[in-house]
């Protein structure tokens, strides 16, 4: 039977994956890591879907110029884990410059193929 827990360097490795693919808007990344019923919420309210979030990379309509991030927390359930990374960025959204601190929540869950993002939200910091 394989292993289903996750463990804090599973995730550790994960977001930096993640992060990396963001970055360079690499589509075949993010497809990996993002589950495909994947739901998010945005700073706005709206919901966001896979889909949505592939298409804004592919489209190019959000651009990260410059960034870094933070793992702030890590919680560990068996083969599930919750993270709280802040960022900080500079960039732009459907051509509207964006930039300062945010603070993303995921919620990560193990596959057979991986770790996968279920689920998350995200906001600006003050």
């Amino acid at each position: 039977m394989e292993k289903m827990e996750i463990t804090r360097q599973d995730v550790v490795e994960a977001e930096n994956k993640l992060f990396s693919a963001q970055l360079v808007s690499n589509v075949d990344i993010l497809d990996q890591l993002l589950h495909d019923d994947l739901i998010a919420v945005a700073p706005t309210g709206q919901v966001l879907t896979k889909k949505m979030d592939l298409d804004s990379h592919k489209a190019k309509t959000m651009i990260i110029e410059d960034a870094s991030t933070f793992i702030d927390e890590i919680k560990l359930i068996g083969d599930t884990a919750l993270s709280i990374v802040t960022m900080t960025a500079k960039g732009k959204m459907m051509g509207t410059p964006l930039e300062g601190k945010f603070r993303y929540f995921r919620v990560w869950k193990r596959f057979g193929d991986g770790l996968k993002v279920i689920g998350a939200s995200f906001m600006q910091l003050p």
